[in-house]
């Protein structure tokens, strides 16, 4: 898939917010909401949200219901200064464990790690790691937007602009 042409206030979103909140529909039709930290895989024009196999409900109902929201409406720790707040509603394309690491993956790591320092002792713990193995065990779900919303200056009391979703090749 081709990369998304946005607009920079929201490529920068997307890049940068540590976390946003991730919504999917469950068997009984109902909207179930997670904070998780997504990474946007730009050469591709898609998000990647991963889960860990431990804790797989976002992945089955992703498979299910393949019409998923992210809405990144916190930029703590960011960097961003007065960004807007952006949902994005979706598709989710595919829903894979990840046996291998794909390409992106270093680079998804990498981002990880310097939003969560902390977590870099856990990682290179090599005991911790063996007894939490299903925690590294990752499901993807690749999410590729539909339709695009911001708000100017996480403004929700004012109506939202809607971003033209456009691919380039």
């Amino acid at each position: 898939m081709p990369a998304l042409l946005l607009p920079p206030d929201v490529t920068s979103v997307l890049k940068r917010f540590y976390t946003c909140e991730f919504t999917t529909v469950n068997s009984k039709q109902q909207p179930l909401t997670w904070p998780t930290e997504p990474f946007y895989h730009e050469p591709e024009g898609e998000i990647i949200v991963t889960s860990s196999i431990a804790f797989p409900i976002k992945a089955y109902n992703a498979r299910r219901n393949p019409h998923v929201a992210l809405l990144y409406s916190d930029s703590t720790g960011s960097g961003l200064e007065d960004p807007p707040a952006v949902l994005v509603q979706g598709t989710a394309t595919s829903v894979e464990e990840l046996t291998s690491d794909p390409d992106w993956s270093y680079e998804m790591f990498k981002e990880s790690m310097e939003r969560q320092p902390a977590y870099r002792k856990f990682v290179a713990n090599s005991f911790a790691r063996s007894m939490f193995t299903f925690q590294f065990q990752r499901l993807a779900i690749f999410v590729h937007p539909q339709r695009i919303l911001a708000w100017p200056h996480n403004d929700f009391t004012q109506a939202p602009v809607e971003i033209e979703v456009a691919y380039v090749e």
